[in-house]
């Protein structure tokens, strides 16, 4: 569990303003977090190679090169959802008509 004062400190960091029912939630995940982060800790990792994300041979991606794109008059084929030129989407955020 995480002591009051660290506690208070990380909530100061955070600029949380909370209730105490939201609080003693919150104080519980940080719990939970340090917890599982100690768990990790313990991990002996001596034996694995500290490079083994670096796998992936570069010489195996392909080329980026430019290359001749779709004319737009195709592009207007492939989709109704076309309008002066670019691809139209549904709207996902409220309140943001123009």
């Amino acid at each position: 569990m995480i002591d009051d004062k660290t506690f208070q400190s990380v909530l100061g960091m955070c600029r949380f303003s909370l209730n105490d029912t939201e609080k003693e939630k919150f104080r519980g995940q940080i719990g939970d977090i340090l917890t599982y982060v100690e768990k990790l800790e313990a991990v002996d990792t001596s034996g694995i190679d500290p490079d083994l994300g670096k796998s992936l041979q570069p010489e195996r991606l392909r080329q980026d090169t430019a290359a001749e794109s779709l004319p737009q008059g195709s592009l207007e084929q492939l989709t109704p959802h076309f309008e002066n030129g670019f691809f139209t989407v549904p709207q996902i955020l409220e309140g943001m008509d123009e």
